[in-house]
């Protein structure tokens, strides 16, 4: 596991996002001033959360605090036995609420655990108040960390699971509750990154991020450095590298479809059709579309054992039917999010 650990230094802030242009400013964006402090402050990745080195992230738990599907189970799993006999000490988390604990194996420092709402639920008794419960999850980990003395966070995707809540409508509190922290916070935090893994969710914030972190002229004007570089750093300069590399191994937004990678230019193309051919094709095709290879769903830690405590499961609830209704929630929103994402 050692080797795809994903240190701080090499998750990317918005700001060198835009000069890679991997993000696209708003036409009219939900905030009208930039921020260069926010805008080295936010990040944005696709990855496997486990694998992040920061001071803490923060898991889309159940009330119970003692595992779960999705990224709860994930977490458990590779944290150990020792991380479940320390949330039972806790006497579970209401929803909206967060609370911390080590994170044993992972390479984090520390877990904030946070209880989500069910979205159809909390909507069907109240409207709003599920979007007031997901602020307050986004409040209280962040207000947790702070108060523990940590400078770095990354959220998983509260509630956009077997939760049903809306992936866009989710990245929209989630971007809002963040900024206005930071705005009555300033300089509390070295870095909020939202780690995302689904499609869905990626799609959400790529979208959304320029609505409520729109770029600053220094960000633009960076875009061309990559292409005219200027004369090279002075040895004491090179702590700087980190960021330059990573702009480096970052791929510039594909404008055709990929070709198929691997294989010799001299070779001329056979008029049969090679099976074994197909299935490496059909490999190299499954890098997603802006360049980024798609990240394992799960691992297995070869120290596990039967002997570990296991993790509590719980019989099906009503938030597992609500996961068969939420998903036409999703479709109408992805059909709307690629509207957006034309003009």
């Amino acid at each position: 596991m050692a080797s795809s650990i994903i240190p701080l230094t090499e998750v990317p802030t918005i700001a060198l996002l835009y000069k890679l242009k991997h993000l696209i400013p708003a036409a009219s964006p939900a905030v009208s001033t930039p921020s260069q402090p926010f805008n080295d402050t936010i990040c944005h990745i696709t990855c496997d959360i486990t694998k992040l080195e920061v001071d803490c992230i923060v898991n889309a738990a159940n009330s119970s605090l003692l595992g779960g599907g999705g990224v709860d189970g994930a977490i458990h799993r590779l944290a150990g036995p020792n991380l479940v006999r320390e949330c039972r000490t806790l006497g579970g988390c209401a929803t909206g609420d967060a609370k911390i604990t080590d994170a044993y194996r992972l390479p984090c420092r520390k877990i904030v655990h946070t209880v989500g709402p069910v979205y159809w639920t909390e909507e069907e008794r109240k409207p709003g108040q599920a979007e007031a419960l997901l602020q307050s999850c986004y409040a209280r980990s962040l207000e947790v960390a702070v108060s523990s003395g940590l400078r770095s966070i990354a959220f998983s995707s509260i509630s956009t699971g077997i939760y049903g809540y809306p992936s866009m409508k989710a990245a929209e509190v989630a971007l809002r509750t963040v900024r206005n922290f930071l705005g009555s916070n300033p300089q509390v935090l070295d870095r909020v990154i939202f780690c995302t893994f689904e499609k869905k969710d990626e799609r959400a914030y790529q979208t959304l991020i320029p609505e409520y972190f729109p770029p600053t002229e220094q960000d633009l004007s960076q875009s061309s450095s990559k292409e005219q570089p200027t004369n090279p750093p002075e040895p004491e300069a090179t702590s700087l590298s980190a960021s330059e590399t990573l702009a480096a191994k970052l791929p510039d937004p594909p404008t055709v479809d990929p070709a198929t990678e691997g294989q010799p230019g001299t070779k001329k193309q056979k008029t049969g059709s090679d099976p074994a051919e197909s299935r490496s094709a059909s490999r190299d095709d499954e890098r997603s579309e802006d360049g980024w290879e798609r990240v394992e769903r799960t691992e297995k830690p070869a120290g596990d054992s039967l002997d570990d405590d296991p993790v509590e499961l719980h019989a099906p609830s009503a938030a597992d039917v609500q996961s068969v209704v939420s998903s036409t929630a999703d479709l109408e929103e992805s059909a709307s999010l690629e509207g957006k994402q034309r003009k």
